[in-house]
């Protein structure tokens, strides 16, 4: 993929990288945006692009290019959480690493993964890097959560933000990708639009089987008798209660759209949702309430079991 093929957001990459090619230094980049929206994917885009010896950038084919797709080019530094947070002794690591002279002759990239987790005294040693930039080097930092930055590091950056794409972007990017269009149209409809979240849906083998465990339990709900079945259908999935609760979420929404004529995300469910007996603002809010008790502690057992006899007796279940 090139950077200009890049849905949404190819201009705003070429013009970037047309800066930076001119000798206009953009040393640093603020990526901001949802999980899965291309921030990681346009970064290493970018940095491929500029560590590209061919004219066509990023050629994919040229040795610079397979060194930084082996994960094995010298001028590019990726940091990254290893665990919950990224320290101080991480980012001295970083700025050491650049302190010396690249070894390709162009410049250093420094890209760094889920920035909110850098702690604060990292923030503070990357800091004084970002205040004294060298000409050679390039930050490509990348987040979910600026708020978590320290305003001066996110001051000295130049901020791009990213969002979800609708669902038609998301579909070609998933069809350039080679997934056939079937297929792209219906990832990109249960990922709203996000590349990134229908990417990790397309990569896991069970998660079809486990949404349509979750989708026919909701639709088995009749009346209170009903509850037990139903529930026991995905009590033994555990550590899976939060993409459980996402499929739900994303049905309940659904639903919403069509009771109210309009059009769903998962449009190749439309006719299933039409025929549904469930209320879909009443599961929507019985969704929020599992959250927050699994939050408190409570069981997902019970969490579940609470939700599905509050939608049998509330009466909002459609006869």
């Amino acid at each position: 993929m090139k950077i200009s093929e890049f849905a949404g957001y190819g201009d705003k990459m070429e013009q970037l990288m047309r800066s930076v090619q001119a000798g206009r230094i953009v040393h640093a980049l603020l990526f901001v945006g949802p999980h899965g929206s291309g921030k990681r994917t346009m970064a290493r885009l970018f940095t491929q692009a500029m560590v590209c010896a061919s004219e066509r950038r990023p050629c994919g084919v040229c040795p610079a290019c397979k060194r930084f797709l082996a994960g094995s080019h010298p001028d590019v530094h990726t940091v990254r959480p290893e665990k919950k947070s990224i320290g101080v002794d991480e980012v001295r690591a970083l700025i050491d690493a650049l302190a010396l002279r690249p070894y390709e002759g162009g410049r250093h990239i420094a890209i760094i993964e889920q920035a909110e987790k850098l702690t604060p005294s990292a923030q503070n040693a990357l800091l004084k890097t970002l205040e004294s930039p060298s000409g050679d080097c390039m930050f490509f930092l990348i987040t979910d959560a600026p708020g978590a930055l320290l305003s001066t590091i996110v001051s000295r950056c130049q901020t791009v933000r990213f969002s979800d794409l609708s669902v038609e972007e998301c579909a070609r990017v998933l069809e350039g990708r080679g997934i056939e269009p079937a297929r792209a149209a219906q990832l990109a409809g249960m990922a709203q639009g996000s590349v990134g979240r229908a990417l990790e849906t397309d990569g896991d083998g069970d998660f079809h089987a486990l949404r349509e465990r979750v989708i026919a339990s909701l639709e088995a709900l009749r009346v209170r008798a009903d509850v037990a079945g139903a529930a026991a259908a995905l009590e033994e999935d555990k550590g899976r209660e939060g993409e459980m609760l996402d499929v739900m979420e994303l049905w309940a929404r659904d639903l919403m759209a069509v009771q109210s004529g309009a059009a769903p995300y998962q449009a190749a469910e439309t006719s299933r949702l039409q025929r549904s007996k469930l209320d879909g603002s009443a599961l929507l809010k019985g969704v929020l309430l599992a959250r927050m008790q699994l939050g408190s502690n409570v069981s997902w057992p019970n969490a579940l079991e609470n939700m599905y006899f509050n939608l049998t007796d509330s009466g909002l279940i459609r006869r």
